[in-house]
């Protein structure tokens, strides 16, 4: 499951990579591993603070709250995939110009410009990691699989951006959807546990 969830958490990654390789703008290795660090702190930061609040609760109502937390939160990015918003997250505008991070417009990716972009990508996990850990316990691993598959799909995404240049960033709707079914999926395992 945790890997699902890292996986659902992952996806806009892919989608920034594919967007900034049809441009030509290239994120390096180190790059992309400052992206991936930034993915495990803010994921682990956000568990660590769900289970902080599940202190407070009896373990049941923490569960209920925790499931509450995660179904609007598919609910809210389901909604804005289906009917837009004026005003865009910071990791939907980098979505739609990625150019936002590259700051000196230099066409590559620096490790500090990557902590602009390792931020856009990792605003969902809080709400998320907070969610999923009121559920109940979260395995150790689950911070370092969120920022590994932030890092293959980063890598995943240049790759078919250099070689598929026709994909436009449009279909990074479709990406929001999956990841909200997926979502769904943890959340009804999680309340048959």
């Amino acid at each position: 499951m945790i890997l699902l969830l890292a996986a659902s958490l992952s996806l806009d990654a892919l989608a920034i990579a594919v967007a900034y390789a049809l441009r030509s703008t290239r994120i390096p290795l180190v790059s992309k591993l400052v992206v991936c660090g930034i993915s495990i702190i803010y994921f682990g930061v956000a568990v660590w603070l769900g289970g902080a609040i599940s202190g407070f609760f009896s373990p049941e109502t923490a569960k209920i709250v925790g499931i509450a937390m995660m179904a609007c939160i598919c609910l809210w990015t389901l909604f804005q995939v289906l009917f837009g918003t004026k005003k865009a997250s910071l990791g939907k505008q980098v979505i739609r110009d990625p150019m936002l991070c590259d700051i000196d417009q230099s066409q590559s990716i620096s490790p500090f410009e990557a902590i602009f972009l390792g931020t856009a990508l990792s605003v969902d996990s809080i709400s998320v990691g907070i969610g999923y850990s009121l559920l109940g316990p979260v395995s150790l691993f689950a911070p370092l699989a969120v920022g590994f598959f932030q890092l293959g799909f980063l890598c995943l995404g240049g790759w078919i951006g250099q070689r598929f240049v026709a994909l436009q960033t449009k279909q990074t709707g479709r990406l929001q959807l999956i990841s909200i079914a997926v979502m769904f999926v943890l959340i009804l395992v999680r309340i048959c546990d």
